[in-house]
């Protein structure tokens, strides 16, 4: 896509370490973190359990938000393992579909986040905690992605510069 060439561009990850060490590095959070949120893997009881301040129909909603949620989750792992395959084999487009794949999860989580940040704020008055936790998730997701996006596409347009790089030299 021609919209991630108009990304700034990074020379490290972290500040200490090489781009495709930091792209490995990110591939491995974000398949963690999409295995957390994913259904039936975390076996942490109660994670989303809220029903002693919800509703009838608030309880139908975080089932709903809960099921959607796990769906996205599984495809950032899939897209993880995608990112990191596309590093180690220096298969570009691999990279790219982890970006999209990035940004979609992040945009329904911020939907799904901004949702239940909704129903504490608004219906159940006595969440406000909760509410206020939710924004401040959806404003650090927020900032994670765009710094994976950035970094990711830094080795993307790397191995696209050397692709033709090494084009332009073989040619007589």
């Amino acid at each position: 896509m021609r919209v991630w060439n108009r990304l700034p561009t990074v020379i490290s990850c972290c500040f200490c370490c090489f781009l495709r060490a930091g792209t490995v590095l990110i591939a491995i959070v974000s398949f963690i973190i999409g295995v957390i949120f994913a259904p039936n893997v975390n076996q942490t009881p109660g994670f989303w359990d809220l029903d002693g301040v919800l509703s009838q129909y608030s309880a139908a909603t975080e089932g709903t938000i809960q099921i959607l949620l796990g769906i996205v989750s599984i495809a950032l792992c899939g897209a993880s393992v995608l990112l990191l395959i596309g590093a180690l084999c220096n298969i570009p487009i691999l990279i790219e579909i982890y970006q999209c794949g990035a940004v979609v999860y992040t945009a329904v989580v911020v939907l799904l986040y901004l949702v239940l940040a909704i129903l504490c704020f608004f219906v159940h008055t006595n969440s406000y905690l909760a509410g206020a936790t939710l924004l401040v998730m959806i404003v650090c997701h927020i900032l994670f992605t765009a710094y994976f996006v950035l970094v990711t596409n830094s080795l993307r347009t790397s191995f696209l510069y050397l692709n033709e790089a090494n084009i332009l030299a073989r040619s007589p």
